[in-house]
């Protein structure tokens, strides 16, 4: 009954659908347990069941072999963008989504007492945005049309990613005072992303007089919809050492570049299209067009890089042996930029107008990058008590694609991201009953983005905007103020199985 119950847990851990989001940033992770409470401090040692990812060498600081379950992780993740359509055109959303993290094997065999071998299950990232909402307003935008028109716009906004990781690592204890260790993962990487805006205006009577004349009725309106889809499997490397003293060890982890294996699920699309447009000063209608496209599967290429990374730690165990300091620092190799999403057009994509005028070139790609990245993180615990130890940290968590420079693909589309810089708090207690241990906990996130350029400026729309060329809408301005806090509560168990195996 015992093993059949494990078994469930295990299948609900690896297999539990959640919302997931690209976020840009390399420290989201949270592993609900022991490390996740000490903020992912823990290069130099006390990882615990998360040595596999932090760094494999400390797998062999393990004095008996350990199952860890951490099947549930309670997120709750308020977002409010000020200005993000204009000035007072705000965007906000609650989400609240139960999350899978973290499930490891941890083995000390008998005949090899010198190593040490854990296999893995992670969620590296599983975030998510949503926006959705309209502006509808009585305004006269349409100058060759006598009186008011009626101005609706409809905005969507959907950013899904989830990094899943599967590994294996192994650590083996050179002398009692220098470990040394690897860990090889594979990494499923799925990414949902789609953005629309869509924006009529039209008359608010379909029988419109002007000088004894009867004006005909028309629309004028413009849509652009962006939508792609893909998973992108991918294998990396981790090695790393720990050299330990009684008062203090020192870590060193180096994580490679991801290698691209394989790609499912691959949809993209890009539409756009102007229709009853006049041109400024003129009583000329602007050509109508609509540039539509689609590809999926195999007429689809994706690549989501990852980058180099090394990481430092040192943890300093106090004379009293009840406290512990934990302090790291990673540092993230950028990517220059490049194609993360690429399709061949259809060669009946437009003509005409559209070719003359209109960049229609690679309309199926978009591009990705990430500038360097340093991360810092400070941990500590206190053994308050026998059985109970009270953990607490700190980790900055630094966006690697804000201001990134995207040439020579300074045209080209880009996933719309909010681009956050991130700190994380994190505090929880560690039971250990009948020699097994409890974790509990949570970590408070905070994100602010100030002075970033709108998504669309639909506050002060005009017919057709001649330094965007784009109509019924205004110059987006760097006025875009996002505000994000997230509540996450941990839950998780290590089970301990006595001596080596």
């Amino acid at each position: 009954m015992v093993s059949k119950c494990i078994l469930t847990l295990v299948f609900v851990t690896i297999f539990q659908t959640a919302s997931f989001s690209q976020s840009n940033n390399h420290w989201t992770r949270s592993f609900n347990e022991e490390s996740s409470l000490l903020s992912g401090a823990v290069v130099g040692g006390g990882a615990g069941p998360a040595a596999i990812y932090y760094n494999p060498s400390s797998i062999s600081e393990i004095s008996e072999s350990k199952f860890s379950l951490h099947a549930s992780l309670f997120s709750f993740h308020f977002h409010k963008i000020k200005n993000a359509l204009g000035d007072g055109e705000d965007l906000s959303s609650i989400l609240g989504v139960v999350e899978p993290r973290f499930l490891s094997y941890m083995v000390q065999p008998k005949k090899y007492p010198d190593w040490s071998f854990e296999l893995a299950f992670l969620n590296n990232e599983n975030t998510s945005v949503e926006f959705s909402t309209s502006v509808d307003k009585i305004i006269d935008i349409i100058l060759s049309l006598p009186g008011d028109e009626r101005y609706f716009a409809q905005f969507q906004y959907l950013n899904n990613y989830r990094d899943d990781w599967f590994g294996g690592g192994a650590s083996w204890k050179i002398n009692p005072n220098l470990f040394i260790g690897g860990s090889m993962f594979l990494s499923v990487k799925s990414l949902e992303y789609k953005f629309l805006l869509d924006i009529e205006a039209y008359p608010l009577d379909d029988s419109i007089v002007e000088n004894d004349q009867l004006v005909p009725f028309y629309s004028a309106n413009f849509q652009h919809s962006e939508f792609l889809k893909f998973s992108n499997y991918r294998f990396l490397w981790k090695f790393g050492m720990i050299y330990k003293k009684e008062k203090f060890s020192l870590g060193l982890s180096i994580t490679t570049p991801s290698v691209n294996i394989y790609s499912d699920s691959k949809k993209v699309s890009n539409k756009e299209k102007q229709a009853n447009i006049k041109a400024p000063g003129s009583d000329e209608f602007l050509p109508d067009y609509v540039i539509p496209d689609y590809q999926e599967k195999k007429d689809v290429e994706a690549n989501f890089k990852s980058p180099l990374s090394i990481a430092a730690g040192c943890t300093y165990y106090f004379p009293d042996k009840l406290k512990t300091l934990y302090t790291t620092v990673e540092f993230f190799s950028g990517i220059d930029p490049y194609r993360i999403v690429q399709a061949e057009e259809n060669p009946y994509l437009s003509s005409g107008y559209v070719y003359d005028n209109l960049p229609f070139n690679e309309w199926l790609t978009f591009v990705h990058g990430a500038n360097p990245v340093l991360n810092a993180a400070v941990g500590y615990s206190w053994s308050i008590r026998e059985n109970l130890i009270l953990m607490a940290g700190y980790r900055t968590d630094f966006n690697c694609r804000k201001d990134l420079d995207y040439e020579p693909y300074i045209d080209a589309k880009k996933i719309k991201n909010l681009d956050l810089d991130l700190h994380h708090l994190t505090s929880g207690l560690v039971f250990t009953i009948k020699g097994q241990d409890l974790i509990t906990g949570l970590q408070y996130t905070v994100g602010r983005n100030r002075e970033q350029a709108q998504f669309a400026n639909l506050s002060d729309p005009v017919e057709y905007n001649t330094e965007i060329m784009a109509p019924l809408q205004g110059t987006p301005q760097n006025t875009m103020n996002t505000f994000y806090n997230s509540i996450s509560l941990y839950f998780g168990a290590t089970f301990n199985f006595g001596g080596g195996n």
